[in-house]
């Protein structure tokens, strides 16, 4: 028994991940050292407050919920939540618990994966630029340079073209020509010959 008890105690002072025993009364009843390195408080101050206290204000209600939920029979798998560090920045932790029910106590390890959450967030914000890019491309190709004197109109192919070409080549509209009352008497009526009197 002894021996066992031994193993028990390297495995917990040697684990690179954070290893816990967390009574139901809601505080750590055992700590690996490895707790003190990630979030910087020493295992006698993490211990000396009830754990919710250390858990960010945004993830505690679904951390009560989940501690609940595991003190009840269940287990909690890939569990993610945000725990406070002494300097006041936040780690983010990944849980697997399981608990001990004759003991009253969760056996728990948590991995710390701060670094993969602050990807993910970088790779969402570059996905949210690249989207308003491509939003910003769409309308400005949506925009057809057109020529102040002729109105021709430039295509894709950097070809200058008569409106009607164009359109009819790039939607289903087709053109009914006309004069406007404007153009008839600017353009069309001074071309006309005099009328004869009646």
């Amino acid at each position: 028994m002894d021996s066992l008890h031994t193993l028990d105690d390297r495995f917990f002072e040697i684990a690179i991940d954070l290893l816990c025993k967390l009574d139901f009364n809601g505080h750590f009843a055992r700590l690996s050292p490895s707790w003190e390195t990630t979030l910087g408080f020493t295992r006698a101050e993490l211990m000396s407050k009830p754990f919710i206290e250390f858990v960010h204000p945004d993830d505690r209600e679904r951390t009560l919920e989940q501690n609940r939920r595991v003190r009840s029979g269940e287990r909690a798998l890939a569990f993610e939540n945000r725990y406070v560090c002494k300097d006041g920045s936040f780690r983010w932790l990944h849980w697997n618990a399981a608990p001990a029910g004759d003991e009253r106590v969760i056996y728990s390890v948590a991995r710390d994966v701060t670094a993969r959450k602050q990807a993910e967030d970088e790779r969402e914000r570059l996905v949210l630029q690249l989207q308003a890019a491509l939003r910003e491309v769409r309308e400005l190709r949506s925009i057809i340079p057109i020529c102040s004197y002729c109105k021709s109109i430039r295509d894709d192919a950097d070809y200058w073209r008569s409106v009607e070409s164009y359109f009819a080549e790039h939607s289903k509209a087709r053109f009914s020509h006309g004069i406007c009352p404007t153009c008839m008497e600017s353009e069309v009526e001074p071309q006309l010959p005099p009328r004869k009197p009646a």
